[in-house]
């Protein structure tokens, strides 16, 4: 519940983006003039212990070690103010590492520290048709099945964008318009990272994403385009994408006892191979990605789905196209598995099938076990296409209202195609954490 709150002065930050000057004195000039105030802050902490032996991905023993383990913290602070149709978020992270012990695999994936993720105003307009609200700043945005577009769950930071949202009603349909910047984590050297360094993020305008986001009266239809756009400057060194993406997600009922979800994206535009200052040549890209899922709630809380998964993939960097599909800002824990340490498969030339049950019977605890077998849809050349089975588990246990407990882990007994590099054996995975929320 929102409460009375007469100050906002410990919810605005000294610094910010850098369009937060005239976003705040709009922010404080509509203060003034508001007849009430209410305000909310919550947040969470959450901390995490991951062990992986036997990396997923072939690699040497002079790039990494056979086993790593690694522990992880997240501090989520988020506050709102509201006052006549105007409300104001602000929302503060700090995630660090420890015990990681200079890994190579460590990004700005997992360390941003003390940063604030969100600081945007929002105006909703009171009407019931036509422009619903305005939202301009710094957002974590979800859309849809969050393959394209999402803030982290599983990982230890979240997506930002610096920008403008336009949400509005036509013939009973939610569209949202957007224009981003999307925001770069820094620090991003490996030291500073590994030292759990900080420095501001920024966005920059050679980099954008920009489009609409759409869903049907029933919430069965979910349609999005993106149009995506960087080039290179003196401070970012890019692939010169130039990509068009569009997201048809479609979910039905079959005999009013089972459920089926077909979500089918498709790719086009330009690119180059990688972000070299001396890699000149364009090339066209030919993307894709499905997937599908069919599942059934089955009495004792207890709901099985089987999935299917078939993302185009490239192997062969030499000719003039681009094959692999590229998933913008979108997360993939919840189709391939853990993040982070663990370094689940990306979304790009990957054909997959499996099955996954989720359990809920027992009063406060949640139980997902899932099995997929995995292949390469272009593999390397003389490579076996054959990647392997891996079967995944997790436990949550709702302690407490604001504290629950976790453990999972995951084994990839790796096929032919994966029997490569130094750790040729199965990757073994492991990890227990607490969440507490306020």
């Amino acid at each position: 519940m929102l409460k009375k709150y007469k100050r906002l002065t410990s919810l605005l930050y000294s610094r910010k983006l850098s369009f937060s000057a005239p976003l705040l004195f709009i922010v404080v000039s509509a203060v003034a003039n508001a007849s009430s105030i209410e305000y909310d802050i919550s947040g969470s902490y959450r901390l995490r212990y991951e062990t992986l032996h036997n990396p997923i991905f072939p690699t040497t023993r002079d790039e990494r070690d056979k086993s790593n383990e690694r522990i992880s913290s997240q501090l989520l602070v988020k506050g709102q103010v509201a006052w006549n149709n105007f409300q104001v978020t602000a929302e503060l992270a700090d995630s660090r590492v420890f015990l990681d012990d200079n890994d190579p695999t460590l990004t700005s994936s997992q360390v941003n520290t003390l940063e604030p993720i969100q600081f945007f105003m929002r105006y909703t307009l009171p009407r019931n048709g036509g422009l619903k609200a305005v939202s301009i700043g710094r957002m974590t945005i979800d859309h849809g099945s969050r393959r394209l577009l999402a803030q982290a769950v599983y990982r230890n930071t979240k997506n930002s964008f610096d920008g403008v949202l336009l949400d509005w009603v036509w013939n009973k349909w939610d569209i949202r318009g957007f224009y981003l910047l999307p925001v770069s984590r820094n620090p991003s050297t490996s030291q500073a990272l590994d030292n759990n360094e900080r420095a501001f993020d920024k966005s920059v305008s050679e980099r954008k994403i920009f489009g609409l986001y759409s869903t049907s009266p029933d919430d069965n239809v979910k349609l999005q385009s993106y149009w995506f756009k960087e080039d290179d400057s003196a401070r970012l060194s890019t692939k010169n994408r130039d990509l068009f993406t569009l997201s048809v997600d479609y979910t039905w009922s079959i005999a009013n006892t089972w459920k089926a979800n077909v979500e089918v994206i498709g790719q086009t535009g330009t690119s180059h191979e990688t972000t070299s200052a001396t890699d000149l040549t364009e090339k066209e890209v030919r993307g894709f990605m499905m997937h599908g899922a069919i599942e059934k709630q089955l009495k004792l809380g207890t709901l099985l789905r089987a999935e299917l998964d078939y993302i185009s993939g490239d192997n062969d960097a030499s000719d003039d196209t681009i094959t692999n599909f590229d998933s913008l800002y979108g997360v993939r824990r919840f189709d391939f598995g853990p993040t982070d340490v663990y370094q689940a498969m990306p979304r790009r030339n990957l054909v997959a099938i499996g099955a996954r049950s989720v359990n809920t019977a027992f009063d406060h605890h949640n139980l997902m076990v899932s099995y997929k077998a995995m292949w390469y849809e272009e593999a390397p050349e003389s490579v076996d296409s054959f990647i392997g089975n891996q079967i995944e588990f997790r436990w949550r246990w709702q302690v407490k209202p604001n504290l629950r407990l976790a453990l999972g882990g995951a084994y990839l007994k790796k096929g032919k195609g994966f029997e490569r590099g130094d750790y040729s054996g199965d990757s073994r995975f492991l990890f227990t954490g607490a969440r507490y929320t306020f």
